[in-house]
């Protein structure tokens, strides 16, 4: 947790640092936009989460009101994939996942600092199934284990419009989820998980997320 918090914290200095060097009077405030981010999740906690599972889509997709001045607030939808990882058990045989589809609300700040790149943050919120299916599952319960949780994401993004008239811009995006979930072997239907502490499930679920997106505006005059 420290090494991805650091990356995060120094991604979100680096970008305020840029921000406050290329503040100008911004030339397009926009009315709104539809956004689509996907992610790889990396570094997933708690320990027992981190062994046995392995990310492979953190995506959302939304629509963003601008309120006032760059706050804009909005909605939208997320899915999370993590592929179960088989060598984590003594039957490499083994083979499941967890999805987890959610709606969140958000509430970020954009600001438009030359006439193609803006710098957001933002903070995304809301409640999510954990939905794990593996064949541990479809033996002992015969379908999914499915548990369900609030979540919390903020998020840093940088994005660039095509071109300086354009609605289109694509965006690099790094985000921290915080799942009000505590990952236990219950999750996974299995009684115990080889190799695996009783303090290890101690924890939240969480996880950091780098990647891109894509934004289009309204309002273009």
């Amino acid at each position: 947790m420290k090494k991805s918090s650091l990356i995060f914290c120094l991604f979100i200095f680096s970008l305020f640092f840029v921000f406050n060097a290329q503040s100008q009077s911004s030339t397009f405030s926009p009315k709104g936009s539809f956004s689509l981010d996907m992610g790889v999740p990396a570094n997933p906690q708690n320990p027992a989460f981190e062994h046995t599972m392995e990310g492979l889509l953190n995506a959302g997709l939304d629509y963003r009101y601008n309120v006032y001045k760059g706050l804009t607030v909005g909605m939208g939808l997320k899915y999370t994939f993590f592929t179960l990882n088989s060598f984590a058990f003594p039957n490499t045989a083994i083979s499941g996942g967890m999805q987890s589809p959610g709606a969140y609300v958000v509430l970020g700040y954009e600001k438009f600092t030359t006439e193609r790149i803006s710098f957001t943050g933002s903070i995304r919120g809301g409640y999510s199934l954990l939905m794990n299916f593996n064949d541990s599952c479809r033996v002992n319960l015969g379908k999914q284990q499915i548990s369900q949780s609030f979540f919390v994401e903020p998020q840093v993004e940088m994005v660039m419009l095509t071109d300086k008239v354009s609605e289109h811009g694509f965006s690099m995006v790094l985000g921290y989820s915080f799942y009000l979930h505590e990952f236990t072997n219950e999750d996974l239907c299995m009684n115990k998980i080889p190799s695996i502490l009783a303090e290890d499930y101690e924890g939240i679920t969480r996880y950091l997320s780098i990647g891109f997106g894509y934004r289009y505006y309204m309002g273009r005059n």
